[in-house]
């Protein structure tokens, strides 16, 4: 039947089929038993390794400074940047020389002993599987577990690196900071020294000062304008003056010149009685006539003890020798005088002291403006340092920000079976050589009748 198929005409004789499968099968056997003394020859290795994980959720913090402002503090996601990848980063320190001189110096191998781990990452997570290989179960997992403590340990010294780096850089920026504090309030305090103003509070209320003496002082000019009108009416209804007045009623409470006044009167009375009784010049009427004028003498010289010699001659005799009505209007005169001198002496201070008030708040106009500038620029200082500071503190408990969080997923395990040689390999590799093998002698039975019939298509 071979014989009938047309591209096997004229070719290898069928006494031929034996010797191939002859070949073929000895070619099989060799390879068979190759792949036996590799699987059983080759030394044994063992892997053991662990997963880590790299969470990667951002932080943000925040602190309210009272009545300064906020500090803030944000960390973004590890993995929010395109150009840079964590597991990656993680991945160069695992295989660096670094971290191979730990691990080798905690098991007492020298670095040549100890190669780099095999890291595998998978794509769309944030998974990192580490493996490492010896030759025996026990060792494999120890060495996997120092690759894991060494790991963390120099994750941790870097954090700490880091952050001494970061701390220093922070004290010298705060140093400045600090001066720059010193310095606004030295400024503040010669100003406040060289002006007397302490605050801008203090120059408000030298304003609001001003403002109510203003007003203290239009209620003043009220009130005397009120006065006034009382004591002009008073005096146009007296016909005196305010000064009279006084005089008047000094002599009025006076007691002695009273007793004068009633003694005058009663002897000008008993003067005129004699007088219509005995004439002129009876001698009654003369003694009676040389007691008034004593009386008159002594009125004239109490009155001018009191009120003087001038404002007694002016003075109108009935002014201070009848009461009743008049005396009333009198005192009220006096009174609304006395009122008016009051009120005009309190208005005269109120100006006075506005009048000083708004050359003060003239002479500090200026410098007030200059002190809410240094208060502002003290201010601004005291923020920067504050907001500094709690920068610092903020940034001590973010020790993650360059070195992302990592957490052990899987532990190192004692391995069960060998990694190298693997029968599935070998397996796989045998029965792939058997097959090269078979299609390389088919070739080598048909490659005769192949070869005339390309020779006739030329």
């Amino acid at each position: 039947m071979i014989r009938e198929w047309s591209f096997l005409k004229g070719g290898p004789r069928q006494g031929r089929f034996l010797r191939y499968f002859l070949i073929l099968g000895l070619g099989w056997m060799v390879l068979g038993v190759l792949a036996a003394a590799f699987f059983f020859l080759t030394p044994k290795t063992y892997s053991s390794g662990f997963t880590l994980i790299l969470p990667g959720a951002g932080t943000s913090s925040s602190v309210n400074l009272d009545s300064l402002g906020q500090a803030t503090s944000n960390t973004a996601s590890p993995f929010g940047s395109q150009s840079l990848s964590p597991t990656e980063n993680y991945k160069r320190l695992l295989q660096s020389y670094r971290l191979r001189g730990n691990v080798a110096g905690a098991l007492d191998l020298s670095i040549a002993d100890v190669p780099a781990p095999n890291i595998k990452l998978a794509n769309q997570t944030k998974l990192m599987y580490v493996s490492v290989k010896a030759s025996d179960p026990h060792a494999a997992k120890r060495l996997a577990e120092t690759w894991l403590a060494s790991f963390e340990h120099e994750l941790d010294a870097l954090r700490t690196e880091e952050q001494t780096l970061r701390e220093m850089a922070y004290r010298d920026t705060l140093a400045g900071f600090e001066q720059a504090v010193r310095d606004t309030q030295a400024k503040i305090i010669a100003f406040q020294s060289e002006y007397g103003l302490i605050s801008l509070e203090q120059f408000r209320d030298l304003v609001g000062q001003t403002e109510t003496l203003r007003i203290e002082l239009e209620r003043s000019q009220a009130e005397m304008d009120v006065a006034r009108s009382e004591v002009m009416r008073l005096s146009e209804i007296l016909g005196i003056s305010p000064e009279q007045a006084i005089h008047i009623l000094t002599l009025l409470s006076d007691s002695a010149f009273q007793s004068i006044v009633e003694a005058h009167s009663k002897a000008t009375t008993t003067r005129s009685e004699l007088t219509d009784m005995f004439g002129p010049n009876h001698p009654e009427v003369i003694a009676a006539t040389n007691e008034l004028s004593g009386l008159n003498k002594g009125l004239f010289d109490r009155g001018r003890l009191l009120i003087g010699f001038e404002a007694f001659a002016t003075l109108d005799r009935a002014y201070y020798t009848s009461k009743g009505e008049r005396s009333a209007l009198i005192a009220r005169l006096v009174d609304a005088a006395v009122k008016y001198t009051g009120i005009q002496k309190r208005r005269d201070a109120v100006r006075e002291q506005l009048k000083n008030t708004q050359l003060r708040v003239e002479n500090l106009s200026v410098p007030a403006t200059e002190l809410d500038g240094l208060l502002r620029d003290h201010q601004v200082a005291e923020t920067v340092f504050a907001s500094a500071l709690a920068r610092i503190d903020s940034n001590r408990t973010d020790i993650f920000a360059s070195y992302p969080l990592t957490q052990t997923v899987e532990t190192p395990g004692l391995p069960g079976s060998p990694a190298t040689p693997s029968k599935k390999f070998i397996l796989l590799g045998t029965i792939a050589g058997m097959i090269f093998y078979a299609i390389g002698l088919a070739l080598l039975w048909i490659r005769l009748p192949i070869i005339r019939a390309l020779l006739k298509t030329l």
